[in-house]
């Protein structure tokens, strides 16, 4: 496969590709704390310009040894010139993946007589930028800034990296907020529905945030930045879709991978699933790529999947700072690590967020014109389930969100559902668990009477296509040779060239425009249940990530 050049949005990532830093003193410039505004230089110079001032003192070395072995005199060049080669081969010479790849060469004639040639040599950047984002109080970065070369020195404002950006974190954010309806842009960047990006971002917390934003996170006072654990698992999950595995076999497929990653050497030979694992997990760009070829009722996408793994990440987070708060000693620790700068995570902070995850499905399962794909309806029913049982076991959340009030907690999304007969079992566990622990009468009413509903569902003669009753489905989907379609031609053949005449933004992968003309059915097969209910048309339709 091969990749084509762009410049548009699709084609930004989070990451952290710069280089590792080569002396711990400086490595606030490259992972900034928590008290990053006062760490930071004053200057206008980007971070590895800054970094490359520092070198540029008494007794530096007038040689530099480039990614080819060859070595260099650099004594002549300016300083300016001195910082870009310094930089450039200090960036070649680190274990990351390269920013600077060559894609196309080819001949070609200036004029249409063709009395001149000339060779044309086509190479992709990853451009690394930082942004930063203040309390409105805050001095330098009060209005959120960007350190990439469209703000600094043609203040362009916003630029696109800051346009993207609050475009992902007002997707997680804007929980209430109707997808089919319009936001209005603001001269910052972001929709001014979002209110203060820094109070949104601080009321999720920055590493919940990170799970869905899929970037790592790094800590203060280290330069060791490991990946994310959700990414650790999205990974695994995006190996698994590619080897055909069943969801069902998921939690069950390689367990190795997991407790034998190391970033260095990412080729493991003989092991093709562990080598695409650890190339998944070395390159952000390449992660996007397969993330953006996945059907969405693959589990690493499935939006109610997600939804679901970030309450079981909140209510962890409860745990630990439960804990820290009975110890002393962990209470420090937990404090060195950041994690009160942003507030406590206690009960009202995981129970808001909870109910946040809630709403969310609720509200993807209720919008839209036509039904939902049968994968999605199983999978939206299986996260509810999963968070009411996660929450029915917590000592502290239990109160909160079931036992003080009828809020209807999970029942009104759930009540969607009731064709889901496959979890009545678990319900009905559940319930008996809330019958002894205590709840207000009209919920446990509800919830009975919502099970009744789906035993009802469950005894209907209702079968699939296939022949099978639609209450022995397997719970996500099941495999339908007839969706799968054969490969089209390779994109790769046709590629072209940048010119002047032709900007990278106005080409999409493959030189075919728009991503939108890409053709994402073709060269894949899809899995999904099909439903008597479903239309043609609406069993393809694809259900926003949350």
């Amino acid at each position: 496969m091969s990749l084509s050049p762009t410049t548009g949005m699709s084609r930004l990532s989070l990451d952290r590709n710069s280089p590792l830093p080569r002396d711990p003193s400086r490595s606030q410039l490259r992972h900034p704390s928590s008290s990053m505004p006062e760490s930071e230089p004053s200057s206008d110079q980007s971070d590895w310009e800054l970094e490359e001032d520092d070198d540029e003192g008494e007794g530096e070395p007038d040689t530099v040894s480039s990614p080819t072995g060859f070595k260099y005199n650099i004594s002549r060049l300016s300083p300016r010139t001195r910082r870009v080669v310094k930089g450039l081969f200090n960036q070649s010479s680190s274990k990351d993946p390269p920013q600077i790849s060559l894609e196309l060469c080819g001949i070609r004639g200036d004029d249409p007589e063709g009395s001149g040639l000339f060779y044309a040599f086509q190479m992709h950047e990853v451009v690394p930028c930082s942004v930063r984002i203040g309390s409105r109080n805050s001095g330098r970065f009060s209005a959120p800034k960007c350190e990439c070369p469209d703000a600094r020195y043609r203040h362009l404002r916003p630029c696109k990296h800051l346009i993207w950006l609050f475009d992902k974190i007002s997707k997680l954010a804007l929980v209430d907020h109707d997808p089919d309806s319009v936001l209005t842009m603001t001269e910052l960047g972001y929709a001014e529905e979002l209110g203060d990006p820094f109070a949104q971002i601080s009321q999720v917390r920055l590493d919940v945030l990170a799970d869905d934003l899929r970037c790592d996170m790094s800590e203060p006072d280290t330069d060791v930045v490991s990946p994310n654990p959700a990414r650790v698992r999205e990974a695994r999950e995006m190996v698994a879709a590619m080897e055909g595995v069943e969801p069902r076999e998921l939690d069950s497929y390689r367990p190795d991978l997991d407790a034998s990653y190391n970033r260095i050497p990412p080729i493991r030979r003989g092991d093709l699933g562990a080598t695409l694992f650890s190339l998944l997990l070395a390159s952000h760009h390449l992660a996007e790529w397969v993330r953006s070829e996945l059907s969405p009722s693959d589990p690493a996408v499935d939006p109610f999947r997600r939804l679901q793994q970030r309450a079981s990440r909140i209510i962890g987070e409860l745990d630990v700072y439960s804990a820290a708060e009975r110890d002393p000693a962990a209470v420090d620790a937990y404090r060195r690590r950041g994690k009160m700068a942003e507030g406590p995570r206690d009960v009202d902070w995981a129970a808001a967020q909870i109910r946040h995850c809630v709403d969310k499905i609720e509200r993807l399962v209720s919008r839209g014109s036509s039904p939902l794909p049968a994968w999605a309806r199983s999978s939206a029913a299986r996260s509810l389930v999963c968070i009411l049982k996660a929450v029915v076991h917590h000592r502290d959340l239990y109160p909160r969100l079931i036992r003080e009030q009828d809020a209807d907690f999970v029942y009104s999304a759930l009540d969607m559902l009731a064709d889901q007969s496959q979890f009545i079992e678990e319900l009905e566990e559940i319930m008996d668990l809330v019958g002894i622990r205590g709840a207000p009468p009209s919920y446990v009413d509800k919830m009975r009477s919502l099970i009744s509903r789906m035993r009802s569902h469950g005894t209907e003669d209702v079968v699939s296509p296939s022949g099978i009753p639609r209450s022995e489905t397997p719970p996500l989907y099941e495999s339908s040779s007839a969706a799968v379609q054969h490969p089209g031609p390779s994109r790769g053949s046709s590629v072209q060239f940048l010119t002047p005449e032709v900007p990278a933004s106005a080409m999409g992968r493959g030189g075919q425009g728009a991503r939108g003309g890409r053709g994402r059915g073709n060269g894949r097969g899809s899995k999904r249940l099909v439903s008597p209910h479903d239309s043609p048309r609406g069993s393809r339709k694809r259900v926003r990530g949350a």
